[in-house]
């Protein structure tokens, strides 16, 4: 038997059945909770966040067009909703430290392996990543942790894929050039 997919799922919940949202919810609230936490550094604020995306994709389900995949649009609501947060919430800009919150640790699900193994590199990637500014981490979040392609890729940052290409090689520099930084390793161009 095969599963509802998510397009048919938020179609259902366009046409006012709101109890789809809960599918849909259990689906990926864990990813978009992930997401907001990487980039807010608080839980609490990430549950914040969290619940405002949920509630807009309730209030917005109306517009998806199928031009994309479901949890592109979805990641494109949760990146709006969180720059939102940070724009309505000046005082936060100063993100707390990465260790304050075990909980946001990077976590590669195709390769838990390598995670575990490299436990002090990924710890020093973290902290490079931390370094860098807002759009090149969420670039970094959305394209390596949740989406296999620049076309969905694309669709969560609202941009051309030609665009999500240039902005991934863009944040892969200044994330290398930072981690070289932190790792004490001369990085040449």
């Amino acid at each position: 038997m095969r599963a509802v997919s998510d397009e048919q799922l938020i179609e259902w919940v366009a046409n006012g059945d709101a109890s789809c949202l809960g599918t849909l919810f259990e689906r990926y609230h864990k990813g978009v909770y992930q997401f907001c936490l990487q980039m807010t550094r608080n839980p609490e604020q990430a549950e914040d966040v969290v619940q405002e995306v949920f509630m807009k994709v309730l209030r917005k389900a109306g517009t998806f067009r199928h031009q994309g995949t479901f949890k592109a649009w979805l990641f494109n609501i949760a990146r709006n909703t969180t720059l939102d947060y940070f724009r309505n919430n000046k005082r936060h800009k100063v993100l707390a430290p990465l260790d304050e919150h075990a909980e946001s640790r990077l976590v590669d699900h195709q390769s838990a392996e390598a995670v575990t193994a490299g436990a002090q590199k990924i710890e020093l990637l973290e902290r490079a990543l931390a370094m860098l500014p807002l759009n090149f981490q969420e670039v970094i979040l959305l394209g390596r942790f949740e989406f296999r392609n620049f076309e969905e890729l694309a669709q969560a940052l609202g941009c051309k894929t030609g665009t999500a290409r240039v902005r991934m090689h863009r944040a892969m520099q200044q994330l290398n050039v930072a981690y070289a930084e932190l790792n004490g390793d001369p990085f040449d161009d």
